[in-house]
């Protein structure tokens, strides 16, 4: 019998995917409500927001290789 050997990627990756669309749907939810109240920058708040969050869902190997580029400019390494 051999054992499987996991490393959690696949759990990482659901967790992920699963939070980031419960953080859109919410921020989808607000965004209806800024519109009917007309607060128009309240609204492209929202939108913003639920773009940087989808990049970080949907693209997180990108998300994290530009943000370390980021941070290597910054700190100078």
């Amino acid at each position: 019998m051999q054992l499987a050997l996991t490393t959690g990627a696949e759990l990482q990756s659901w967790v992920i995917m699963v939070a980031g669309n419960i953080f859109l749907i919410v921020l989808a939810v607000r965004a209806v409500g800024h519109y009917a109240k007309r607060e128009w920058g309240e609204l492209l708040g929202h939108f913003v927001a639920g773009v940087v969050v989808a990049g970080f869902v949907f693209s997180s190997g990108t998300a994290k290789t530009m943000l370390i580029a980021i941070w290597n400019k910054v700190a100078g390494s």
